[in-house]
């Protein structure tokens, strides 16, 4: 009977998990390869744990230099925490791509998490995927992972990790909406790593999140040794030549205590077929390196030291930075088939260099996946893909550096030549689609981000890619293909949109128009999808260059991620845009006084990120020119207002703030005596103001 009612709920219980599978989930990380060596972080792990127990603070951020071992301690804290019940959810962003996750999926990957580990907390997960779309990111933590604890009813909080914090672009939102979390330390806490503390890292408002820093130490000579010699017993030395004991000092002194360091030396011994013996290889390291206070350091010597090994001729050297810059901007894992045709390159060539290169993984491919083609950041350690990616001091070998612009491009090329193959769409009749394969799909899903990063927006070098080519002259019913398509495979929730199909009368909607479109719909159903925005508008301007339309809508995409995560990098490129539009339209035109606000809100958005005075007074000059085309518009004011009471602060010129409150009575009086809610508005607009500065 009690194995009938055992199925029986079994049964009942499987709808809820199918719902919470429906959630983005990260990556299977099973199978990362170095493990915590026990004892050589319990100083750390104790001083963390009485934080866990004993602290008041929402968030511990362990911050520390690359390879110290940051990741290695947060799976070891991961597994700690989960065997005795304390753990609510990991997850480790340095593993996976996450260049497309904003803050909304990261916190529904940790809401997976927290459901797959605590299953009475799935009813009110399923309840928050009910409740909050089109909702703040603070009402997401609100029901996503602080009402699914509260009803767990733990007499002690239950801890959120999340590792690589600062590998992710969208990192200081999530944090800022943290401190919503504050009085509900009885409940939830978080530990996150990265490589700055909370104040070197400048994250906007980051002193409202109640946060303690705690910075991880290189692991002592005696913890590298200890993994040397334990290591080494697996290495097949030839002829008994194993290491000395001087050696292996040598090798623990020269690593900095870089765990990481110690664990490429390991794998650059163990590699199969490798030319030299396991003894030549270990000289040759202690050989070359430079001393760990040298201006490239410890990893980046070895990381150059070990490429030339594995890589020792100008061939190679090219096949290694076709496939590694191939992998650097792929999206989501791949077939091999599908991987060599969209880098052109031959299958044997792949089965070789990956060979080569397991010498430098940290990770190993998620179980089931280990024949398809991973993003590098799914494999690699971030300071061996930083290395690639930095042109070396002219001490050092530059065969091995790559940038990213040129496989983006020929990435994107073969994207777009992929579109010409889409199956057509149904007919009226069988309203059937054809499924994609693999590479379809990802050209459909990742031709704009690759094309907008492979490219340039000057439309002379624009016009003379081949990019631009295949574009001008791609058929209407391409268009339209792929415009369904991205839609069935980003949004398929939406269903697409509708079409005639195959038999009906073809739309002819230009590419400029679809991207504009499709960026508009993005906006409209909310969610995570600000990179995709940011690439279709992105190529739009390549497209239609002069469209006062195209560059304001680019702008104000840049201009609202900017202020949402306080990206000055991003806010300028905002600002960058709404030049373009202001450019574009003439002196006399009714729409530049909005063009030059938009411009001056931007600028002033630049300046509130890096202080700088003399942006601001180029915002105050926007505003001015904006209010000089168009005296009447009292939505002109309010910005400039606002700028010139941050110049007052900054400079302390009583005419500033006296001329900024003459503007604010100007503004107000558009307001009739007779409008009260109108004018509290404005008051309360004049507060905010207040509050800001």
């Amino acid at each position: 009977m009690s194995a009938m009612k055992r199925g029986v709920n079994s049964l009942t219980e499987l709808p809820e998990r199918v719902r919470l599978n429906e959630l983005p989930k990260q990556p299977d990380l099973s199978g990362q390869r170095d493990r915590y060596m026990p004892d050589s972080r319990t100083g750390d792990v104790e001083k963390i744990c009485d934080w866990i127990s004993n602290s008041t603070e929402l968030v511990l951020n362990v911050h520390g230099s690359a390879g110290v071992g940051k990741s290695t301690l947060a799976v070891h804290l991961s597994d700690e925490l989960r065997s005795v019940g304390r753990l609510a959810a990991s997850i480790f962003l340095g593993a996976f791509p996450t260049a497309t996750s904003g803050p909304e999926t990261i916190i529904k990957m940790l809401a997976h998490e927290l459901g797959s580990i605590h299953s009475r907390a799935i009813p009110k997960i399923l309840d928050a995927i009910d409740a909050c779309h089109g909702t703040s990111l603070e009402v997401h933590l609100k029901k996503y992972i602080l009402e699914p604890l509260q009803s767990l009813d733990y007499p002690r909080p239950l801890i959120i990790i999340v590792d690589a914090i600062d590998e992710w672009r969208d990192h200081p939102t999530f944090i800022q909406a943290l401190a919503h979390l504050n009085s509900s330390t009885t409940v939830v806490k978080f530990i996150i790593t990265s490589r700055l503390g909370p104040h070197a890292s400048r994250l906007p408002d980051v002193d409202r999140v109640s946060m303690r820093a705690y910075f991880l130490r290189p692991v002592s000579t005696d913890v590298i040794k200890a993994y040397f010699n334990k290591h080494f017993r697996a290495v097949r030395w030839m002829n008994g030549r194993k290491p000395t004991a001087e050696e292996v000092n040598r090798l623990a002194d020269l690593s900095g205590g870089l765990p990481v360091w110690a664990s490429t030396v390991v794998s650059l011994l163990s590699l199969p077929f490798n030319e030299l013996p396991p003894h030549e290889t270990l000289f040759e390291i202690l050989t070359s390196q430079q001393h760990v206070g040298s201006s490239e350091g410890p990893l980046a010597d070895l990381y150059s030291n070990a490429l030339k090994r594995l890589f020792p001729t100008p061939k190679s050297q090219m096949h290694f930075r076709q496939f590694f810059g191939a992998i650097l901007v792929l999206q989501e894992p791949l077939s091999q088939a599908d991987f060599a045709s969209l880098a052109d390159m031959a299958t044997h060539l792949i089965d070789h260099i990956q060979s080569v290169l397991s010498a430098l993984q940290t990770r190993s491919p998620p179980p089931g996946s280990e024949k398809d083609i991973h993003p590098a950041s799914a494999l690699y350690h971030l300071s061996f893909l930083e290395f690639v990616q930095t042109m070396p001091e002219s001490t050092m070998d530059n065969s091995f550096t790559i940038s990213t612009f040129d496989p983006h491009s020929a990435l994107g090329l073969t994207c777009l030549k992929v579109l010409n193959t889409l199956p057509p769409l149904p007919s009226r009749q069988t309203h059937a689609y054809l499924s994609l394969t693999g590479l379809q799909r990802y050209a459909v899903k990742y031709w704009p981000h690759h094309v907008y990063n492979g490219t340039h927006r000057s439309n002379e070098q624009w016009s003379q890619t081949a990019h631009s080519s295949i574009l001008r002259e791609m058929s209407s019913a391409t268009r339209q293909r792929w415009k369904v398509q991205f839609l069935k495979v980003l949004l398929p929730a939406q269903e697409g949109e509708e079409t005639d199909g195959e038999d009906g009368q073809e739309q002819e909607e230009s590419m400029t128009s679809i991207l504009r479109n499709l960026a508009g719909l993005l906006d409209e159903v909310g969610g995570d999808y600000w990179g995709f925005q940011v690439a279709l508008l992105e190529v739009a301007t390549r497209l239609d260059g002069g469209n006062v339309g195209v560059w304001t809508e680019l702008g104000e995409c840049y201009h609202g991620m900017g202020e949402g995560i306080g990206g000055l990098e991003i806010c300028e490129a905002g600002v960058v845009a709404f030049r373009h539009a202001v450019e574009l339209l003439p002196g006399t035109h009714p729409d530049r006084s909005e063009a030059l606000k938009r411009l001056g809100m931007a600028l002033q958005s630049c300046y509130q990120l890096n202080g700088d005075v003399g942006i601001l007074n180029e915002a105050i000059s926007q505003h001015r020119a904006a209010l000089a085309l168009s005296p009447d518009c009292p939505t002109l004011l309010k910005p400039l207002f606002a700028g010139l009471l941050y110049l007052y602060v900054e400079v302390g010129d009583t005419e500033i703030l006296s001329e900024s409150l003459s503007i604010f009575g100007e503004a107000f009086s558009f307001h009739p005596a007779t409008d009260l809610v109108d004018r509290i508005t404005a008051l309360n607009d004049l507060a905010n103001v207040f509050e800001a500065v």
